[in-house]
């Protein structure tokens, strides 16, 4: 593996970065956080999540994992080294099963998932805690299931997989709430993710709901029980319906029930195999979304200059030749709890050598 760490190369890209946006001591603590991860980890495809209506120029940070790839094959081998109560071992655990390891009985994981993603909590963890990272399971489509997973892949052992990843002890009770959601689906609906952060407040169980209609959320979140305002929801999903009108439902679910807090995820149609085109052709595409986060003051104007800034391609001519940077916004978030809203925008960095290196790693997407 390249012997180089993302503290070594973050710093010649930090100025691609608009200060607005991550600025002193916010881009020290992200070193901090994630800098003795390899780069090629940390910069072929990762993402920033900004807090719009923060002065704070802050970050959390996400790393993509993919089956069968370095990336995961990287953390099965810190799984293996770490303690065996601890967090990195129950995610090396879960990673070394989505790769096609283990028994017999537990080796459908691998065709479970299509991805999974590594959260990283910065902005609001004091600066002496280091926590482990919130885990993101991306699932493969029903579709594309051989006929073992499709049976195999019930609510209630995704639900238990999720725990498991994050050394959760399992909780039955947690376990039917998780499929009381999925019953609630309507019928187009379908549930993208499944995740947990391990250490942040109270536990719950994140599920990214995708393919629902406009005109089947109210039911859909009357099935659910949720106890916030529906009308503010769909009020929201109104206004961004033009601009954005790919939306996805996040839900936290605890034994409880789901939780007081909503998020409406929003998305631009775009091309998945193009990465040209998703990281920079929504340039001009979302500045109609910064206006309107902005003119509902959801969005500070510093934080939306230094959007309209991001996105781009850079070439940086460095010692052993030429890289390419691509920069460019994936989505934003409106988070819906009680009265407050609160926006946040997710944006990506994807950074290749364009020259062989013979020390380490140049290929993860």
């Amino acid at each position: 593996m390249m012997s180089e760490s993302f503290g070594d190369v973050f710093p010649r890209l930090r100025r691609f970065i608009p200060s607005s946006l991550l600025d002193d001591p916010w881009w020290e603590r992200l070193l901090e956080r994630v800098g003795e991860l390899p780069s090629w980890l940390t910069l072929n495809y990762a993402a920033f999540e900004f807090r719009l209506g923060e002065p704070a120029p802050a970050t959390d940070y996400f790393v993509s994992v993919a089956p069968g790839r370095p990336s995961m094959e990287y953390f099965v081998r810190v799984g293996e080294s770490a303690r065996p109560d601890s967090a990195a071992a129950a995610l090396g655990r879960l990673y070394s099963l989505m790769n096609g390891a283990g028994p017999p009985s537990e080796s459908s994981l691998a065709g479970w998932f299509r991805a999974s993603m590594l959260e990283y909590d910065i902005a609001e963890v004091p600066r002496s805690l280091r926590p482990a990272p919130g885990v993101f399971l991306a699932l493969q489509p029903q579709s594309e299931l051989d006929e073992e997973a499709a049976l195999s892949r019930t609510p209630r052992r995704l639900a238990a997989t999720i725990v498991n990843a994050v050394g959760w002890e399992e909780d039955e009770v947690e376990r039917l709430a998780v499929e009381r959601v999925f019953d609630a689906l309507p019928r187009t609906g379908v549930v993208d993710q499944i995740g947990a952060v391990p250490e942040r407040g109270s536990r719950s169980i994140r599920l990214i709901v995708d393919g629902v209609k406009m005109r089947n959320v109210p039911a859909f979140l009357k099935r659910l029980k949720w106890d916030g305002s529906i009308q503010k929801v769909m009020e929201a999903l109104e206004e961004m319906r033009d601009m954005t009108p790919v939306f996805r439902l996040a839900l936290d679910v605890a034994a409880s029930g789901v939780g007081p807090r909503l998020g409406i995820e929003m998305y631009r149609p775009r091309k998945p195999s193009n990465l040209d085109y998703w990281l920079t052709s929504g340039r001009n595409a979302w500045l109609p979304v910064v206006d309107y986060l902005e003119e509902m003051e959801w969005c500070l104007p510093e934080k939306g200059d230094g959007l309209r800034a991001f996105p781009g391609i850079e070439r940086l001519f460095e010692e052993k030749g030429m890289s390419i940077l691509y920069k460019g916004i994936n989505h934003f978030k409106l988070t819906i709890e009680g009265e407050a809203i609160e926006a946040k925008a997710y944006a990506a960095l994807a950074y290749f050598r364009l020259y062989a290196d013979s020390e380490g790693e140049g290929e993860e997407v």
